[in-house]
C-alpha cells in the first residue's frame, strides 16, 4: 500500500523545477503529494519543525516546515517567481505543505565516490524490484546489457525500457538512501554484449591519465579452478592512492581537495547462470578484474545487493582515507611553514 512506500523516505526529495520564491529556496507540495503525506502523517511534523530535504542534482540540508496560513514575513521570503510554479502566498489554506530551504538547493554537493552497476538483464519482475534497491545504495549509473545466458524475448527489448517505467522507482530508492546525485540509466540489450557494446557505453579502459576506478566483474571461478580475489580486495587495490604528495601550484594550504580524483567503481553482475568464458575474457580485455563474493552461489538480486554493499564500503573507506591523509599532509606543511 501507499503507507509502506511513505516509510522509505529518509530524505524528502525535490526537483529543481519545484523550487520557487526569492533565491529559489521554497517548495510547495500539494496535500495529496506522497511527500506531504509522509511529512505530516508519518513524521508527524508541524509548522516550524525542521525536515531533511535534498534537491536532485543539487544540494541537501534542512528546510523549515510551514502549514496553515503563512505569515507576512514568510510570504515575503517565499514570494512567487512568476514562472508558473506554485505560489507560496497561496499555500496553507488548501492543506498544502510549504518547505523553506535553509540552503541553496541549486548548488551541487561536493564530489564523492561514484558507482556504476553493469547488469545483465534479469527477468522483468526481478529487475522491477531492483531499481529502487540499487538507487538506495548510492549507484550513480545503471547499465543494462544482454549476456549470452540472459533471458530474452519481447519483454527484454530496449524499446520497453522507457524512463517512465523506472524513474519513480529510482527516486523512491534515492529517498530511502538519502542520495541527491542523479542516476543515469543506459540500456543496450538488443544484442549480446561485445567489445563494441562496451566501447559505446564508455566501459573500456584506455589506460591513459590518472584513474582511481575499480572495474570488477563477479565470477566465482570455481569451474575453471582459478583463484579469484575477493571483491573488496580488488576495489581497495585499485582505488587506494598516496595523496600525501602535493604541490603549491595544485594544492593550497588549508584546501582539502586532493590532487587525485575521488575513487569510483564499476561492478558488473551477470545473469542467473553467470558469465560465459568468452564474456569473462572480454571483460578482462577491456580492463575489468575478476572478483568473487565468496563460495556461495547467489541469485542475481542477492549478488547485486551484496556486491554493491562491499564496493560502496570499500569506496567510502578509500575516500575517508583521502581526507585523513590530506589532514596529515596539511599538518606537516603548516609545521614547515611555521619553522620558516
Amino acid at each position: 500500500g501507499g503507507d509502506a512506500g511513505l516509510r522509505t523516505m529518509n530524505l524528502i526529495l525535490l526537483k529543481k523545477s519545484e523550487l520557487t520564491g526569492i533565491g529559489r529556496r521554497c517548495a510547495v507540495l500539494d496535500k495529496a503529494d506522497a511527500r506531504a503525506k509522509h511529512i505530516v502523517g508519518h513524521l508527524r511534523k508541524r509548522s516550524g519543525d525542521a525536515v531533511s530535504v535534498g534537491v536532485i542534482g543539487g544540494g541537501r540540508g534542512v528546510a523549515t516546515l510551514r502549514l496553515g496560513e503563512p505569515s507576512s514575513s514568510s510570504v515575503q521570503d517565499g514570494g512567487s517567481n512568476g514562472d508558473g510554479n506554485a505560489d507560496p502566498k497561496k499555500a496553507g489554506s488548501d492543506g498544502s505543505v510549504v518547505l523553506q530551504l535553509s540552503f541553496d538547493g541549486t548548488i551541487s554537493s561536493p564530489s564523492s565516490p561514484e558507482m556504476t552497476l553493469v547488469l545483465a538483464i534479469p527477468q522483468p519482475k526481478r529487475l522491477k524490484a531492483l531499481w529502487s534497491v540499487v538507487a538506495s545504495m548510492g549507484v550513480t549509473r545503471i547499465v543494462l546489457i544482454r549476456a549470452q545466458l540472459s533471458p530474452y524475448g519481447e519483454h527484454c527489448k530496449s524499446s520497453r525500457f522507457v524512463e517512465s517505467t523506472y524513474r519513480s522507482l529510482i527516486e523512491e530508492g534515492m529517498a530511502q538512501g538519502a542520495h541527491v546525485r542523479p542516476v543515469v540509466v543506459d540500456v543496450d540489450v538488443d544484442h549480446v554484449v561485445c567489445r563494441e557494446t562496451l566501447e559505446k557505453l564508455d566501459l573500456v579502459s584506455e589506460g591513459k591519465g590518472l584513474s582511481r576506478t575499480a572495474k570488477v566483474f563477479l565470477d566465482c571461478g570455481d569451474e575453471s579452478g582459478v583463484v579469484v580475489p575477493p571483491a573488496r580486495d580488488v576495489v581497495m587495490r585499485s582505488c587506494s592512492a598516496d595523496i600525501s604528495c602535493t604541490t603549491d601550484d595544485n594544492h593550497n594550504l588549508g584546501n582539502n581537495t586532493p590532487l587525485h580524483p575521488p575513487p569510483s567503481a564499476v561492478l558488473a553482475v551477470g545473469p542467473e547462470r553467470g558469465w560465459t568464458d568468452s564474456e569473462a575474457e572480454l571483460f578482462q580485455e577491456v580492463g575489468f578484474s575478476m572478483a568473487t563474493l565468496g563460495s556461495s552461489i547467489l541469485r542475481v538480486d542477492t549478488a547485486v545487493v551484496a556486491g554493491l554493499a562491499i564496493v560502496s564500503t570499500a569506496l567510502d573507506e578509500c575516500y575517508s582515507g583521502d581526507s585523513s591523509k590530506m589532514n596529515v599532509a596539511n599538518g606537516s606543511k603548516r609545521q614547515r611553514t611555521e619553522r620558516t
